[in-house]
Order: structure tokens, then sequence, then C-alpha cells
């Protein structure tokens, strides 16, 4: 049966500041100063990103994350509210926002480092109460691993107790690699070319137990492979990306609120490349997130 429109997508994930440097010539080398055409702080995070995309499609999402009691942390509030995620299990604590350092070249290819300060504090104990308002409904579970392995594990167990689509987003990969508890609880993952190298390989995920991996491979598109099923391969949309920074985050969230209204994945993936190719046309990680209305006109246009 497919899920109801009004499906929740819990996203679990982080929230960060964006410290964004644009128009550099080129990505830094090591022990390279380079020089940018502007600079702007603006919000960010991976978890963060993909709530917001999901929401600005019409998903109904209910965000788990921690920010700080700091300016930094007003700001990304204020900002997360305005595009409508819902906020009842994001964590106001005292410690710094995460922020990130972003630095984008003239040809739209980015460099990111990230301290994650509040992230940290996203605590896996928490997961089995706010689940609790949530079980024996349907729902959406979205995972990236800018906090705790812990907590994103527990949300896995969870999911898989509820029989909850669980979609994770391995980014970014630890140094450790990824508990092979929590590859075995995971429905989708969602790793681009690097990730995919650090992980293993695609035969390697489903021997692991995932059933369904999802390789986004940028301007190459993206490759759907479910165990037992014949390979899928989605062309990307045309795009002159401007920034394709938190492109991964909208096909991510757009995937989530696409499976969380009961499309079939194939369709899902479809609206999720759309999305993702519309995210590239502004600077930052947010400002191109498209809202259902675009993402529509481009698939009808496309057909």
């Amino acid at each position: 049966m497919p899920n109801s429109p009004a499906t929740p997508v819990i996203v679990v994930g982080s929230v960060n500041m964006d410290l964004l440097f644009t128009g550099l010539a080129a990505i830094p080398k090591p022990g390279q100063t380079v020089s940018s055409e502007t600079f702007r702080i603006v919000p960010g995070g991976k978890g963060a990103n993909q709530a917001v995309a999901a929401a600005r499609l019409g998903a109904d999402v209910r965000f788990v994350a921690s920010v700080g009691t700091d300016q930094l942390g007003d700001q990304a509030w204020a900002a997360l509210e305005a595009d409508g995620v819902g906020l009842a299990h994001v964590k106001r604590v005292p410690e710094p926002t995460g922020v990130a350092a972003v630095v984008v070249d003239v040809d739209g290819e980015n460099s990111i480092i990230i301290n994650p300060g509040a992230n940290a504090t996203v605590r896996d104990s928490d997961a089995a109460a706010i689940a609790s308002r949530y079980a024996g409904s349907p729902a959406v579970v979205l995972a990236c691993l800018e906090v705790p392995v812990d907590t994103v594990t527990a949300w896995a167990r969870i999911a898989k107790a509820n029989g909850w689509t669980f979609i994770l987003n391995p980014a970014p990969v630890p140094a450790a690699g990824v508990p092979d508890e929590l590859l075995a609880l995971v429905s989708i993952i969602t790793p681009n070319e690097t990730e995919l190298a650090e992980l293993g390989s695609v035969a390697e995920l489903h021997a692991a137990g995932i059933p369904t991996v999802l390789v986004t491979r940028g301007g190459d598109g993206a490759d759907l492979s479910r165990v037992g099923e014949s390979d899928h391969h989605q062309d990307v949309f045309p795009a002159k990306p401007v920034d394709t920074t938190g492109a991964g985050d909208s096909f991510n969230g757009a995937l989530a609120a696409a499976l969380a209204e009961g499309q079939a994945l194939p369709d899902a993936l479809r609206f999720a490349a759309a999305t993702g190719s519309l995210s590239t046309r502004a600077v930052g990680a947010r400002d191109g997130l498209p809202t259902r209305d675009e993402v529509d006109g481009l698939l009808s246009a496309s057909r």
C-alpha cells in the first residue's frame, strides 16, 4: 500500500551556519592563498538542508537536531522556521552552533570544512522518546552522518522495528567506516561516487544487507541498484550550475518527500534528480532549493 500524503519525513541530522566564499578562480591547494569575489554567512548543515528541501516540496518534516544558544543558533532556528520545518525535536544546547567554511570556484565546484559544535550533542538516548510519538503509523526517516553514528544507528533500529523506510545519506563517511550493524538496518543508502569508494562497492553494500543502493554521480546522473532487480540509470536534468553546494542534500530531501507520498522508487529517483538539478542554480546550499511547482514544471517539460 502506498504511504499517505501525510506520512511524516523524520530528518535526523546537522544544523550549521555556512561561511560562504564564492567566485574563486580555483579551489586552493595546500599552502596556497586565493581570493574570493564574495563572502556571506548563510544557513546550512546537511540535515537542515535536507529538511528544508523536503519541506519546500510539501512534505510534513519533523527535524531531530541540536543548535547552540548563540547568535548563529538564533539565525539557524529562524531560517528553519521560515521554511516550515517542524522544530519540536530541535534542542537548544549550551554549545556553539555548528559551522562550515565553504569555498566555491567559478565553475560551481566546492570544498567544505565543518566543525560540528552542537551537532555532536544529538543523542541516541533521545531517539526512543521522540519516535514513540509516531509508533503505529508510517514514516520515512532520513539521516546523515554529521551527527553521532550511535544516534543514527538508534534511529535505524527504531525504523526497522516500526517498518519505516530508513534512508542513510552516508556523508561524511567516518574514518572508522560505517558500522556493520547500521548498514544492515538501512533500507536505502545514497552515497556519491567518493563516498561509495570509501564504503566499498555496490555489491559489498548489498552483501552488508542493504536492499537498495542509489549512487549519485553529479553530472552523470544516478544509478539505482536493487537486490533481485535490473539496475536503473537516471540521467541528470539539464542545468547550468552556479553552485553545487547542497545539491546532494536537496536530492536526499526530495527522495524522502517523494517516498513519503507513496511514489514508486524509480519515480522518486526522477523527482529527486530534478530537484537536485534545480538546486544548483543559486549560490549557497538553500537559495536554489526549488518549490514543488518548479519541480513538477521541470518534470512535465522533460517528459
